[in-house]
């Protein structure tokens, strides 16, 4: 898998001596620096975030990994890729590397473990940024989404795209407020991305474990610990995109009302991957979110 060009100075892989398990991530900015980790969400990996770590790497010591399974981390065997299961790994990164008071920034599900890492261990996270995804937003899924959870039928769908890249490439659609308006380099990396994505037999059994995980964790124990979340005192900021079509704005108001004290940045021409659609108003929000002082009510983008 290509590493971006942007990237490439800052990408390391990492043993972790605990458990031996192996993650690629990236190690951009000054080792001193407040540290931040970027987290991806399902079928997604670290590069997700190349629009935006180089500028993030100005003030903050960055960490972004692929997940276990994604991108170039290996799929663990004989192991169910559940929330607590990834949560788990990504704080034994963080121990490992020696990350303190970090802010955690997560996409999607990566939203949602960086939350299920903060109830774990509320001591290491100085900041929750929730981008498009967390545990209150999480309990309502697209219905053809639901679809890929059969056995079989969702395999039997992932393989199709391997045999036609036209239809994986315009899978993507529905993740954007308007993919066509991406600069002509970018749509061209996610093309080659998506194509290596659907042709991989272990990033799909990862985004099958992963998914179907996430799904029964949520049903058994997800409202519990979206309870907990929004009453941990953790200072908490919602970016949302005002176009995800993925997980509506709706659901990020609802999560963002439940979530006491959070606050809400809305990001206009943004759908479920502003990081990636609007970086620039992507990084102002994220600005926000790191200023200090008492969380507002609410702080949408204008």
């Amino acid at each position: 898998m290509r590493i971006p060009s942007s990237l490439e100075p800052w990408a390391t892989r990492v043993t972790l001596p605990g458990s031996g398990r192996q993650l690629f991530c990236y190690d951009a900015g000054p080792r001193d620096a407040p540290a931040m980790m970027l987290v991806h969400g399902l079928g997604d990996e670290a590069d997700t975030w190349r629009r935006v770590v180089a500028p993030l790497s100005q003030r903050f010591r960055v960490v972004a990994p692929d997940l276990p399974g994604f991108g170039r981390s290996p799929l663990p065997r004989h192991v169910r890729l559940r929330p607590p299961f990834l949560a788990a790994v990504l704080l034994e990164l963080a121990a490992h590397l020696g990350l303190r008071e970090t802010a955690l920034v997560g996409s999607s599900l990566g939203a949602l473990l960086c939350q299920v890492m903060a109830l774990s261990r509320p001591e290491l996270v100085s900041r929750l940024v929730l981008v498009d995804g967390g545990l209150l937003a999480m309990n309502r899924f697209n219905p053809a989404l639901l679809l890929m959870l059969i056995p079989g039928i969702g395999e039997r769908r992932y393989r199709g795209f391997a045999s036609d890249l036209e239809a994986a490439w315009l899978s993507l659609f529905p993740y954007y407020a308007n993919l066509g308006a991406l600069p002509q380099e970018q749509r061209d990396f996610l093309r080659e991305r998506v194509a290596e994505r659907v042709t991989s037999t272990s990033q799909m059994r990862a985004y099958f474990s992963s998914f179907r995980g996430l799904v029964t964790w949520m049903a058994l124990a997800g409202r519990r610990a979206g309870r907990r979340a929004s009453a941990s005192g953790i200072p908490t900021m919602f970016i949302w995109g005002e176009q995800d079509h993925i997980l509506p704005l709706a659901e990020g108001t609802s999560a963002h009302l439940q979530h006491r004290g959070s606050r809400l940045a809305v990001i206009p021409g943004a759908g479920h991957l502003p990081h990636q659609e609007t970086p620039e108003r992507f990084l102002e929000a994220v600005a926000e979110a790191m200023a200090r002082g008492p969380a507002a009510a609410s702080a949408p983008t204008p």
